[in-house]
């Protein structure tokens, strides 16, 4: 074994008063240093958690190769800018080209090899090195480093399809990709593993925002959805919701409340984030009000498409021919208020203005309005809404600006386990159970439960992942696999709600486009393609996919 490939940087698991991973830069690691204990090698473990930071919807790349949150792609989210890096999202969603395979936004093929060579390294060792610890031991420490391998090959299949399966470290240079079929296969059997060996909790000495039997399970039911293996799905959704001791949340909105969420009865994978030990994000910066810190904040905004979606409190669908005021924003289901910051909303004690004054003896909301396109970078709301969810309310006493949020990033919760398990029961031809689940997702949020869904039970599923699931990283994907993404993206243009306050204090609300061109969705988009570099140093793959 080469001494030289532990010559990395490591992380420190470190438990503080509130009992969280955390991962500090130490001295490099060498082979023996790694293998001398349990303790030892489970501090190399934690390095693997880094993927969450840079995959989860929090980190540097959501997208794969980009710090877009991936709502901001479709008709959920306008981001604010119209400038690379703020705006990205913009621009790949409207010039043809701006995504390519030279600068492709979407990959995560460079990393997940890079990853699996990591997790290669590690599991060649953990058999020379296996009479030092005991089985148990032995298949915990395997299964937490293949949980990592399949969320990370998962990924690298949502981006480019099938891939490369890599299974050894003196495998060729050149090799082909694999079929459809092994390439499920090989994320299937790691997730299995993991949740037939990982615990289903750990003690509390050894920090929060592990990777448990549960989180294994419900990651395994997501890919099987991707995959269409319907049955499979289902079962693995049904474990967890059977037997993990999960429970939805009563109120919705507690699932997201900083002070609620870090003991939320329905998180099932979620990475701890504590500004107080320095484990902090940017989602405020984000996501705030600019009335909240000037200068930032408004860079990701709501849609009007995304307001309408969501129910009235009796369960039945918003009339988007109702009248164009603060009218819509009454009565509607909890998902609602506790999603969307409207003009009027109340927030940190006090209340949202996106108002624009008529002139400048009426000024501007504290929150104003800016029309897209206006500025590179507003920092303001040009949809006329901010995100309440995700947002952290309680942040009054740090400064935003230099990032200090600290929110828990969900990655998975009971709640999508329920729509992963409808879904595939539709695919099954079970619509009644289907229904069921659907059901108790929705009268989460309603004043009164409704007992039956629409004829169409598959857009009903669509509609519920939209509104539920929203600002969580689904709704790209989502459309993707259900090849919809063209139809629902391509040619359109979406809306916000700009309300000029007149002198005599009137608000008068007009409907206005929040894009300047049209969306695009090529239908390459359905598969990113492969880095040049593999085509160039692998004869085995002849050509890229989709047109590429």
């Amino acid at each position: 074994m080469d001494m030289g490939k532990y010559v990395i940087v490591l992380s420190i698991f470190f438990v503080s008063c509130s009992n969280t991973i955390d991962f500090v830069p130490t001295d490099s690691y060498n082979e023996i240093a790694v293998w001398e204990n349990e303790q030892s090698v489970n501090l190399y473990i934690n390095s693997f958690y880094r993927i969450f930071n840079e995959y989860f919807i929090f980190g540097n790349k959501p997208i794969g190769g980009d710090a877009t949150m991936s709502d901001g792609l479709t008709d959920l989210a306008k981001y604010s800018s119209n400038s690379p890096g703020e705006g990205t999202a913009n621009l790949i969603m409207t010039q043809d080209g701006y995504t390519s395979v030279a600068a492709n936004h979407f990959s995560v093929w460079a990393n997940a090899y890079a990853w699996n060579r990591r997790i290669l390294e590690f599991l060649d060792d953990l058999q020379k090195y296996n009479t030092k610890f005991s089985e148990p031991v032995r298949l915990r420490m395997e299964a937490e480093v293949r949980f990592f391998r399949a969320y990370i090959f998962f990924l690298n299949y949502r981006s480019h399809g099938p891939f490369i399966i890599r299974r050894s470290l003196n495998d060729p240079v050149e090799m082909a990709i694999n079929s459809e079929k092994d390439c499920w296969d090989f994320i299937e059997t790691d997730f299995e593993f993991a949740a037939a060996h990982l615990p289903s909790s750990w003690p509390i000495n050894t920090g929060d925002g592990r990777v448990t039997k549960w989180a294994a399970l419900a990651m395994n039911a997501r890919a099987m959805l991707y995959a269409e293996r319907w049955q499979k799905a289902a079962d693995a959704a049904k474990k967890v919701i059977d037997e993990g001791g999960f429970e939805l949340e009563t109120n919705f909105a507690d699932i997201f409340l900083n002070d609620k969420r870090r003991k939320s009865k329905e998180h099932i994978l979620v990475k701890k984030y504590r500004h107080t030990n320095g484990l902090f994000h940017g989602l405020d910066e984000t996501i705030a009000p600019s009335g909240d810190i000037q200068g930032k904040g408004g860079r990701l905004c709501p849609t009007q498409e995304l307001v309408d979606a969501f129910f009235m409190e009796n369960g039945a669908d918003f009339n988007p021919s109702s009248p164009f005021d603060s009218t819509m924003y009454l009565q509607r289901e909890s998902r609602f208020y506790a999603t969307i910051l409207y003009n009027g909303a109340p927030w940190k004690g006090r209340t949202i203005q996106t108002w624009i004054g008529e002139n400048a003896s009426v000024g501007n909301g504290l929150d104003r309005f800016l029309a897209y396109n206006s500025s590179p970078y507003p920092n303001t709301t040009v949809t006329g809404y901010y995100f309440r969810k995700l947002g952290d309310e309680s942040n009054l006493n740090f400064d935003l600006a230099y990032r200090k949020s600290d929110q828990d990033c969900i990655e998975i919760r009971l709640a999508e386990v329920y729509l992963i398990l409808a879904e595939a029961l539709i695919n099954l031809s079970k619509r009644s159970e289907a229904e069921q689940w659907i059901l108790k997702v929705r009268n989460r949020s309603l004043q009164k439960d409704v007992t039956t869904l629409k004829p169409d039970i598959k857009a009903e599923l669509v509609r519920e992942r939209m509104v539920e699931l929203a600002l969580e990283g689904h709704r790209f994907w989502d459309l993707r696999r259900w090849k919809m993404a063209a139809s629902v993206l391509h040619g359109k243009k979406f809306h916000g709600a700009k309300i000029t306050k007149l002198a005599n204090g009137k608000l008068v609300f007009e409907k206005v486009s929040v894009d300047i061109n049209t969306r695009i969705y090529p239908d390459r988009f359905d598969r990113f393609p492969y880095p040049i570099n593999e085509l160039n140093n692998n004869s085995k793959i002849k050509t890229q996919p989709n047109g590429w």
